[in-house]
Parts: structure tokens; sequence; C-alpha cells
């Protein structure tokens, strides 16, 4: 575990340098994270980590070698909701505390000193069949904050340095989460999807309101996350403006997961997918994504690095633009 505390360290001005894709770069090496998937994902890389462990280790030791100092443990979809979508809601528990455990023992072997965020993604029920609105009303408030706080609990007894509410569309989903992350006892950020090229949220809703509705909330940074780096680049002097604390980008660059069994215009990039291909990167090369970084350094960003389709080498190109001479 790291000798300095992340708040620590944002607060004096670091800029950290933080992970890539974990799901898509596990499905890279091999492993099936479908499930019987063909349209959207179940509960994705969820299962890899009791029965992929050594994979996703080494996926977290990899961006720790090529210089990451956070790596987002593989729990993005580990909670009773995701589990439930193939039949391992009872179970959520153990997959939970192996993704976490997987995260902290790459941690130890791989750099100490780095820090290990728990990941915890929204119920996402709007595209599951639900109603187009926030998952807090759809789930009720008290059903919908205990996943949160049932997991981030968990993550902390874990090992755990800080909580990234992440892959949340919802300004009413961003406040509630926070809440619920919080009891914990650990730093919270939040992960927010999908921006537009207008620098707008994913459903219409400002970043200035979300921002506005997160005061007196326990949030302690915001990212811009699973977004075309030019819709980041948009929206962020629009969170720098507004948010008083660290804010931080990691972004899409390009990922079908069921590509190779159903080709649909498939938007977690904002953008059509094209082909066959899992990972549709285009133009968003290493040494492209690293100028990104170089422009969301300049304009304040403190936590850098990747969503869905970046793998370590994007990671390895951000590095001496992120941190310099760190």
């Amino acid at each position: 575990m790291s000798t300095r505390k992340i708040m620590d360290r944002l607060n004096a001005g670091d800029v950290l340098l933080m992970d890539g894709g974990t799901g898509s770069e596990i499905q890279r090496r091999g492993v099936d994270v479908l499930k019987g998937a063909e349209d959207r994902l179940k509960a994705w890389s969820a299962t890899a980590n009791i029965d992929n462990a050594d994979v996703v280790q080494q996926v977290h030791q990899d961006y720790l070698r090529v210089g990451a100092d956070i790596i987002i443990s593989n729990n993005f979809w580990t909670t009773p909701n995701a589990m439930e979508r193939i039949g391992l809601g009872d179970r959520w528990n153990d997959y939970a505390r192996a993704a976490a455990a997987n995260a902290v023992k790459a941690r130890a072997a791989g750099n100490p000193e780095a820090y290990v965020a728990g990941g915890i993604a929204a119920p996402t029920l709007h595209a599951r069949g639900g109603k187009d609105q926030p998952d807090v009303e759809q789930m009720g408030e008290k059903a919908f904050k205990q996943e949160y706080v049932e997991h981030a609990q968990l993550l902390a007894e874990e090992g755990a340095d800080v909580i990234l509410a992440e892959y949340i569309g919802y300004i009413a989903d961003c406040v509630a989460a926070v809440d619920a992350s919080a009891e914990a006892g650990l730093p919270v950020f939040l992960g927010v999807r999908h921006i537009d090229r207008d620098g707008k949220m994913q459903f219409g809703e400002s970043l200035r309101d979300l921002v506005e509705s997160l005061k007196g909330h326990p949030v302690d940074a915001v990212l811009l996350m699973c977004s075309n780096p030019e819709a980041i680049s948009a929206a962020l002097p629009i969170l720098k403006d507004a948010f008083g604390g660290p804010v931080g980008a990691y972004p899409n660059i390009g990922y079908n997961p069921t590509g190779p069994l159903v080709n649909r215009p498939m938007l977690t990039n904002q953008l059509p997918s094209k082909g066959p291909d899992i990972l549709q990167i285009g133009e968003y090369t290493p040494s492209r994504l690293a100028e990104f970084a170089g422009d969301w350094k300049e304009m304040g960003a403190q936590i850098i690095g990747g969503c869905c389709a970046t793998g370590p080498e994007h990671i390895m190109a951000m590095r001496p633009v992120v941190k310099g001479s760190q």
C-alpha cells in the first residue's frame, strides 16, 4: 500500500496516470467475457476474476509496469444486479472480493506505491429494457444505495484506496452513488460516461448542473470516461471551471465486445462500429492518445488514463506526457 494517500498527492497538485481498459484487455487476451451475450453484455468480465484470475492480475501488472499510478479493480459489474444476469447473483460477493484481491495482489507485486481504485458501475437498467429514467428511480433509492454501500465496504476491506463510482449517466444516479460509496470511509471518485461532443452528459444534462447537484455531497474527484477523446476535450474545460476539486479523463477509443457475434452499430464509443473486430480504435493510436493526454493535462486534468479498447501500449505512450519528470 502506498505510503502517501492519494488525496494528499492530488491536493499537492500531482498528476496521476491511471490504467487503461481492463475488460476489453482481458477479452483481447482470449478470455470469454460474453457468457452467451449476443447483443448487450451480461456480466462482462466479472467471472474472469475467479475463472481467469491469472489473466486479470497480469493485465493489472502490465499497466503498472508501463507506469500507471492507479489501477482500477475488475469490479465493474460484480454487483448483485449484474451477476444476476448470468444466474450468479447469490455469488456476487465471491467475484467482487476476487476482483479486489487480484488488484491488490498485482499492486503488491508490481508497484506497492500505486493505488487501487475499486470500480463500481451503474446498473444501467434503461439499456436493459427498463424505463428511460435514472437507475435510482427504477430500483428505488434504498435498493440502489444498498448495492453501492455493500460493494464499497467490501472493496475497502480488501485494500482499495479509493472508490470509483463509474459509468454513470444521470445526475440523480451520480449523487446517490457518491453518497452510498462514501459510507466505506474512502475517498470517492465519480466517473461520468458518454459525454457528447457538445460537452453535455449522455441524457442532455449539463456538467454545470451535475456539479451544482453534487455540492455538499462526498465526491473527491470527477472524471469524464467512456467517451470519445474529442468529446472529453470539449467537456473538460466546462467541468474544470465548475468543479473545485481534481478532475480527470479516461476515454473509450472503440470497443465492440460482441463484434464476433453481432455486427451492429454499438455506441460504446459514440461512433458506429464497422466490421466484426472487437477493438475498433480507428485513428486513436497510442501516440495520438498521448497528444490528447497532453491537452487534458494543460486543461487541468490531474488523473488521466484510458477506458475501453485502450491497452498498456496507450498508457505507455501517455506516461511521459502525463507524468513528465515525476
